[in-house]
């Protein structure tokens, strides 16, 4: 990699870096931050604790939480403190080596491509708005670091290549269990090119590195980690019920692969075949879709507007089809087999270890696809701009999804400055993902219904539904299926907090959990409310 090549792929990572580091903490990342909380403490006991997670605490072993990026942001804890923005600084490791492993997989299969085609993935919807102190990005990171190492192994017939391979795959499997799709990727690929040794040595260590932990946990806690969950997921289902809900996830999945890998599939339109004016309707008819699903007072429901983004869904996955057919004679037919098999496992690795929908499932198989459109654009060429158009959108959809962010921060702190934590009596909130993180942060009291006892002179912060909802929807900030309603005999509102802003946008919790990834809306992002308990009240 010559200098200028450097240079490129650490400005590309202190870009991603900073974009993560200036924004709040999001849905997932408040478990996150409090495992690594807990590890910077006592490292030596992963999961004996208990975390409040959904509607009450319960043991840790029961939040779905592998270990290894906790571990990180542990140790960045115990540098910096709970500093989040430093915290977010200390990821840089991980941005860097997304860059260094895209950039070296494009070189490998599209040299004329690299730069720009990494480019078009680490700053698309699947990468720039999803890297935040979550799972998913850091296991992409370590998952696509493993395969670019293996490649490069089996290329250069380097074994030490193989050995590192499985290192990489195996912490990529403890950061996020969806990274057990890696080691049938890389076995794909040593297949095809007969690289048996390599394919072994590789997946073995993988393998090894995944069971010898959980064999670890096992010993100390008397149950795996993650065969604790595959049971909870699995045991009160049949299979026909399992593979009905397998069956339902596709349309919804499809919805935010119709976002993620919209523009780099606009970049590889000539190599699918398309001319320009093909190209500039199919643009047009993506704003109207786009238009048409965020359309707040549409006359269609959200099974609609699922399947018209599916749909988009659907025709990227036709153009990338047409590009591995126009590359089929231009590239060595292993290369494309690889690339077409590789998006192929990605996809039915998202059905099949993916328990809800989210933007977050379909990352790597938006990045086999950005690898499969870099070498179409090296042997096709792409007009000039459409990079640019790429690049625009998942800026786009970052910028509102970190301006979206805020409301929680804002209305948490708003609302500590009313209710005076501190001031006698007791602060309670009710809440989830980062409206939990910043109350708490806050000196609040999370609400457990059923168990907590509230008193006469105690305050209660509790997000009120959005018009024409109830505390039983899912809203922001999602209430964990802990349900409550502020009692108006024993509580009195004192005040209501609202965030609100003209742009007719939202990200959240769409884009994290749900068929679409934005969605429209009409009433105050967010609204809060500060009661005072007037007596002796159990939720």
């Amino acid at each position: 990699m010559s200098w200028r090549d450097r240079a490129f792929v650490l400005l590309l990572a202190v870009a991603l870096t900073l974009s993560n580091a200036v924004k709040p903490a999001v849905v997932d990342d408040t478990a996150y931050l409090e495992f690594a909380r807990h590890l910077s403490v006592i490292p030596g006991d992963p999961y004996g604790f208990r975390l409040f997670w959904y509607d009450r605490p319960q043991p840790a072993m029961h939040v779905l939480l592998p270990p290894v990026l906790p571990y990180w942001v542990a140790g960045g804890m115990r540098l910096f403190g709970e500093n989040l923005f430093l915290l977010k600084l200390w990821l840089f490791p991980f941005a860097l080596a997304l860059a260094v492993a895209v950039y070296s997989l494009i070189r490998r299969f599209a040299p004329a491509a690299a730069r720009v085609g990494t480019t078009v993935f680490v700053l698309s919807p699947a990468v720039l708005p999803l890297f935040n102190v979550m799972l998913d990005v850091p296991a992409l990171v370590l998952g696509l670091a493993g395969l670019a190492a293996f490649v490069r192994g089996c290329d250069r017939r380097q074994v030490a290549w193989a050995v590192l391979a499985g290192v990489l795959v195996g912490l990529a499997m403890q950061t996020k269990y969806s990274m057990l799709v890696t080691p049938v990727v890389l076995a794909w690929y040593g297949v095809l090119h007969r690289r048996w040794a390599d394919t072994l040595i590789a997946v073995g260590i993988a393998a090894g590195l995944f069971v010898g932990w959980e064999w670890l946990l096992h010993q100390k806690y008397g149950e795996s980690h993650f065969l604790f969950h595959l049971r909870s997921h699995s045991e009160t289902k049949d299979f026909a019920d399992q593979l009905a809900e397998k069956a339902g996830l596709v349309r919804p999945l499809l919805s935010h692969f119709g976002l993620l890998a919209a523009g780099l599939s606009f970049w590889a339109s000539r190599a699918a075949g398309f001319g320009r004016t093909v190209r500039w309707i199919t643009a047009g008819v993506f704003v109207v879709i786009v238009g048409l699903l965020v359309a707040p007072n549409a006359e269609y429901g959200d099974i609609t507007r699922e399947l018209l983004l599916a749909a988009i869904g659907v025709s990227i996955g036709v153009n990338l089809g047409l590009v591995a057919w126009q590359l089929r004679s231009l590239v060595p037919p292993r290369d494309v087999a690889f690339l077409v098999g590789w998006i192929a496992i990605e996809a039915a690795g998202c059905v099949a270890l993916t328990p809800f929908a989210a933007a977050r499932r379909v990352m790597g198989v938006s990045a086999a696809a950005a690898v499969l459109a870099a070498v179409g654009v090296a042997r096709f060429g792409a007009p000039r701009g459409l990079a640019a158009v790429a690049v625009g959108l998942g800026i786009a959809v970052a910028a509102l999804d970190w301006y979206d962010a805020f409301p929680e921060k804002d209305l948490a702190e708003r609302a500590a400055e009313v209710a005076k934590p501190g001031d006698g009596g007791t602060v309670w909130f009710h809440g989830h993902w980062a409206f939990q993180y910043y109350c708490s942060r806050a000196g609040m009291t999370a609400v457990v219904p059923g168990e907590s006892v509230l008193q006469a002179g105690d305050r209660l912060v509790y997000p009120l539904p959005p018009d024409g909802q109830d505390e039983t929807d899912f809203y922001r900030p999602h209430h964990g299926f802990a349900y409550l309603k502020p009692d108006p005999e024993r509580t009195v509102l004192l005040t209501v907090l609202t965030w609100d802003d003209p742009l007719p946008l939202s990200t959240l919790p769409s884009l994290y959990g749900g068929g679409l990834p934005l969605r429209g809306r009409t009433g105050p992002r967010m609204r809060v409310g500060v009661y005072r308990v007037t007596g002796e009240w159990r939720p």
